[in-house]
């Protein structure tokens, strides 16, 4: 599989224009601290349910309740590896105090598994293993709001099981339900799907807009070059320990071809964009999650390009 494509230069492109393009709304106050809560529920409530219903319904590489569990539990299961080795890695390093620890944990454990993994496996395969990624995400989602947020606070994580109810994961339950009883192709559920599918289409552009104009906010005083010592735990953890960790888990374990391709694109990915948000209000530290999210996003177009050419190797995966 040739990952040097124009495709692949144009979603890393993209991005960084959607996020600039966010960062200059916010600085030249066309978008107002009081609008972004209601942008935010317009992304998360409508337009990335209607994506999730989109991609997964109907798609038949989800056919059996087995084969979503795994890749639900791939999906959970990576998160909790990288807050595992986020953990040690930090103690390795002596990184000062639990909260900073616990915030490191946290980060390392959350890639860009949406904003920029969506994109990214839609421009290398078909829409199929969008939808197998999809699902893989919600237990990504259920990690992170569970053992992650038991992880980043201190406090046991069950609390986090009402997000299921959220909308997001009702669409995918939903989506996949169709599925097991054979009405993915019915026509009320494609008429379902085709309007879901022209509203979903907003989310990934919008959501990157949004994280652009928080951006603009969190940066404020932020110094790229200080604290080396975390810069180092961050490469360590992202760069290297990750990305080698879910090829030769991937490798090894996994015999999905589609899981193995997802499992490639999540290998590839930075730290995840929204996480300083969620440090914020979980009461971690905002500058260590948020320097995870820039120095692993900066350094993207050279590292995630180099890792998809590897990985693609390894697992032996052709387009």
């Amino acid at each position: 599989m040739n990952v040097f494509t124009t495709d692949l230069a144009l979603v890393i492109t993209r991005l960084a224009l959607l996020l600039g393009l966010g960062w200059f709304l916010a600085r030249q106050g066309w978008v107002v601290a009081a609008s972004r809560q209601s942008l935010m529920r317009l992304v998360i409530w409508v337009f990335f349910p209607a994506m999730i219903f989109d991609r997964v319904c109907g798609n038949p590489l989800i056919n059996s309740g087995t084969t979503a569990l795994l890749y639900l539990g791939v999906g959970f299961g990576m998160i909790v590896t990288g807050i595992l080795v986020g953990r040690l890695v930090a103690q390795a390093l002596a990184l000062p105090g639990d909260v900073c620890r616990r915030t490191f944990a946290f980060a390392s454990g959350t890639n860009n598994f949406g904003y920029l993994g969506i994109p990214i496996t839609a421009a290398l395969f078909d829409r199929d293993v969008v939808g197998v990624l999809l699902v893989h995400n919600v237990g990504v989602e259920a990690a992170v709001w569970t053992v992650g947020i038991s992880v980043l606070s201190g406090k046991p994580g069950l609390a986090g099981l009402r997000n299921f109810l959220q909308p997001m994961p009702v669409a995918l339950f939903l989506a996949l339900a169709l599925n097991f009883a054979g009405l993915g192709a019915a026509a009320p559920t494609q008429f379902v799907q085709g309007c879901c599918h022209a509203v979903g289409e907003c989310a990934i552009p919008v959501g990157t807009i949004l994280t652009g104009i928080y951006l603009h906010e969190a940066l404020r005083g932020f110094r790229l070059f200080a604290e080396p010592r975390l810069t180092l735990g961050i490469a360590a953890v992202r760069w290297l320990i990750m990305p080698a960790s879910l090829l030769l888990v991937a490798g090894a374990v996994i015999t999905d071809p589609s899981l193995r391709k997802v499992m490639l694109v999540q290998a590839a990915m930075p730290a995840g964009m929204f996480t300083f948000l969620i440090v914020e209000m979980f009461g971690g530290q905002v500058q260590v999650s948020l320097r995870y999210a820039v120095v692993t996003m900066l350094a993207c177009p050279v590292v995630t390009t180099v890792w998809l050419y590897v990985g693609a190797r390894f697992l032996g995966i052709a387009a």
